[in-house]
């Protein structure tokens, strides 16, 4: 029993540093902008290397936030025209 509480504080622990290595890595990544130029294009040799050397660790709730594209903004407007009408139909007293 002595080594399962041991092994549980162990991962404990191991959770605590994970959890501030993360909480550092977003702070440090809130505080530089992202750059992106034709030389750091250039360099993916030098890039690859880095990156074997670190554990890839992104999170999902770091991901960009896609932009809406034209069609999506026209078949929302269209939607809500669309339920617009049928609201008015309902309650119209000439229907």
């Amino acid at each position: 029993m002595v080594d399962m509480a041991k092994l549980k504080e162990d991962a404990l622990q191991r959770k605590r540093q994970h959890e501030e290595k993360e909480l550092r890595k977003q702070v440090s990544g809130s505080k530089r902008p992202a750059r992106r130029s034709s030389a750091s294009r250039g360099s993916k040799t030098r890039g690859n290397a880095r990156n074997a050397a670190q554990p890839n660790t992104a999170t999902p709730s770091k991901a960009r936030k896609k932009k809406r594209s034209v069609s999506r903004w026209v078949l929302d407007i269209l939607l809500f025209l669309g339920a617009l009408m049928v609201v008015i139909f309902m309650f119209s007293p000439f229907g």
